[in-house]
C-alpha cells in the first residue's frame, strides 16, 4: 500500500520505514532517558525498521527528549512521544472529523527543528 498523506510518506521515503514500532509506557511519571534507550534497541535501518512511536502517560521528561534528538542526529533513528492526552485528543479529533495526522506532522516538525548539531 502506498502512504498517501506527508506524515506516512515522509516515514516511509525521508526515515526509509517499512515498518514502525508502536511502545505503550504506562508510568505515573514521565518517562526518562532510559526508556528512550530501550526503544532505540529495537530499531534497525538495515531492517527498514528505524521509527518508533512511543505512547507514555505522563510523556518524556528533557533528558528523554535529548536521548530522542541524539537518537537522530547520530543514528537516523526517529522516536517519536505522544502523551495520553495528545492521543485522547488526536481520537476526539477523528471523531470530530479533523485529521489525526495533523499532530503527528506537528511532533516530527518539532523534532527535526529542535535538533542541534
Amino acid at each position: 500500500m502506498t502512504p498517501s498523506n506527508p506524515f506516512w510518506e515522509a516515514l516511509a521515503y525521508d526515515f526509509r520505514a517499512r515498518y514502525i514500532v508502536f511502545e505503550f509506557k504506562n508510568y505515573s511519571a514521565a518517562i526518562s532517558q532510559a526508556e528512550i534507550f530501550t526503544t532505540e534497541r529495537y530499531l534497525y535501518a538495515t531492517a527498514l525498521r528505524p521509527v518508533a512511536i512511543v505512547i507514555a502517560r505522563k510523556g518524556a521528561d528533557k533528558n528523554a527528549h535529548k536521548t530522542i534528538q541524539g537518537a537522530l542526529r547520530e543514528h537516523g533513528k526517529l522516536i517519536l512521544c505522544i502523551t495520553l492526552k495528545e492521543l485522547c485528543d488526536l481520537l476526539r479529533g477523528w471523531d470530530a472529523g479533523d485529521d489525526p495526522n495533523n499532530l503527528m506532522v506537528a511532533k516530527l516538525d518539532e523534532l527535526l527543528m529542535t535538533i542541534a548539531r
